[in-house]
């Protein structure tokens, strides 16, 4: 339902990753385990169907968006942001403020490392040729530094570039 007098048709729904606030950190979960003994499964039969963990790093929280309560290097912000696609000479562009809201704002270079195992499989995330990856390349190519910005541009002139999308509506 329409919850807000906003001026907007759409729908208002909560957003973010507030919703895993009743979600266990990886510790808090990993210590439900005694690795030093054969595991009893019918005594964690409440562990296996119970929330599984949660990790949630350097995301960006926009117009109300909340954070789960356990997110690191989290950027909450209620600014007003604006984001538009705009024509000129049949190229599409961007016009953004959101670098302007994120400008004191980074976070790391996600990687194998960072992502660690996938849950089932106990896996890495990797290359389709198992070679560890590294998302140190934006939308348009360019190699993103030392200060990760969160999105799809490494750099805030990007977003004046066409954005090449798609023009058969």
């Amino acid at each position: 339902m329409h919850d807000s007098d906003d001026g907007f048709d759409s729908e208002n729904r909560k957003v973010g990753t507030w919703m895993f606030d009743e979600y266990p950190t990886y510790d808090e979960w990993i210590s439900q385990f005694d690795f030093t003994k054969p595991a009893d499964m019918k005594k964690l039969e409440s562990v296996h169907f119970d929330h599984l963990p949660v990790w949630s790093e350097g995301n960006v929280y926009l117009n109300g968006a909340k954070a789960w309560k356990h997110e690191k290097n989290g950027f909450v912000s209620s600014e007003n942001v604006k984001v538009e696609l705009t024509e000129k000479d049949g190229k599409y562009f961007l016009d953004t403020n959101i670098y302007e809201i994120l400008e004191a704002f980074s976070g790391r270079m996600i990687n194998t490392e960072v992502l660690g195992k996938a849950f089932e499989p106990e896996e890495f995330f990797e290359n389709p040729d198992g070679t560890p990856i590294t998302f140190d390349t934006d939308y348009f190519g360019g190699h993103r530094g030392a200060k990760v910005i969160p999105g799809p541009f490494a750099e805030k002139e990007d977003v004046g570039k066409n954005v090449n999308i798609c023009t058969a509506f």
